[in-house]
């Protein structure tokens, strides 16, 4: 009896590791990222490819071969490819939209290649840290006003030129900057006032490579630290070079909000985290609405380890992503 039931258990095995065979080879790898959702007067859905229905597409969202995008009335939703393609936007005449796989390899060109690097970076960043809370609309939220706060620069590499800190907290308050390297205390400035603070020219010179940490002290509030690096020469280089690629004259037709998505996400590759903030926050003073905007920014908040700031992001994204009544 025992030898009989172990048989089964094998051929039971057997079957469902063939399952998990098959279904591990049949789950295409992305090729395409979703980076504008445009609703307008209409609406934006996707299909999977497999599944049956059309459902609201997240920010940012990874596409296969076979599934399918589609547009109503006026609304409009870009795709950016792996591989180098020509981004695809989707309005109501060329809807449903079909992804298809690469019929190729990627061309060879520095500016394809970046842009395949950056897009392929991009997929996956639907998802949000396991730490975000369930969303909550922007009218219930808590207005009570948070403790003092380091924002920049707070955990990222930084271009050569001018450092300034900035933070926040209450404008009641006064506040204490010291920076560090690694062998002690480099400058210090009290009195200040919650307002960006340049580094001084004349304190001792920030060096390429290093590693410095920078605290916030006021009253009756925890000592805020953060860390930051300047790049050195080569690393700058290649970084303005790279830039310099994702510009519309180097990339004719590519939408604002998606080169602003390249550029960003090629920074936050980079570790350059703070420019990548700035980039998006630029992006979404001209573009407010565009969600795919708000989700990257999370993620770059997230690795600066600004959780409350991701969280707002990110609940900013799906809601700016749901379909309204």
């Amino acid at each position: 009896m025992s030898g009989r039931l172990g048989v089964l258990a094998a051929v039971a095995i057997g079957f469902l590791t063939g399952l998990c065979a098959a279904g591990i080879a049949g789950a295409a790898e992305p090729v395409a990222v979703l980076t504008e959702i445009r609703a307008g007067q209409g609406e934006i859905r996707v299909k999977l490819a497999g599944e049956a229905d059309w459902k609201a597409p997240q920010p940012l969202l990874s596409l296969r071969p076979g599934d399918q995008v589609r547009a109503s009335a006026d609304a409009r939703a870009v795709i950016l490819f792996t591989g180098g393609r020509n981004p695809q936007a989707v309005s109501a005449a060329s809807s449903p939209f079909t992804v298809a796989a690469p019929s190729g390899a990627a061309s060879g060109e520095r500016v394809q290649a970046l842009v395949n690097s950056v897009t392929q970076f991009l997929v996956g960043k639907q998802d949000k840290p396991a730490y975000v809370s369930l969303y909550v609309p922007l009218s219930t939220r808590s207005i009570r006003l948070p403790p003092p706060t380091l924002l920049a620069p707070r955990e990222t590499r930084l271009q050569p030129g001018p450092v300034t800190f900035e933070w926040s907290g209450a404008d009641s308050l006064r506040y204490m900057i010291r920076v560090f390297e690694p062998d002690g205390l480099l400058w210090e400035q009290g009195g200040l006032p919650r307002q960006p603070v340049p580094y001084p020219a004349a304190a001792p010179a920030l060096r390429p490579g290093q590693r410095y940490a920078w605290e916030l002290h006021t009253e009756r509030q925890p000592v805020q630290r953060a860390e930051f690096e300047i790049l050195q020469s080569p690393d700058a280089q290649r970084v303005q070079q790279a830039l310099g690629l994702l510009v519309p004259s180097a990339l004719p037709g590519q939408p604002g909000s998606t080169l602003a998505l390249l550029r960003a996400g090629f920074l936050v590759q980079e570790g350059l985290y703070q420019d990548a903030r700035k980039e998006l926050l630029a992006a979404i003073a001209t573009d407010a609405t565009e969600p795919s905007l708000h989700q990257l920014l999370g993620h770059v908040y997230d690795r600066m380890g600004m959780k409350d700031l991701a969280t707002d992001s990110f609940d900013e994204a799906r809601f700016l992503s749901t379909p309204r009544p």
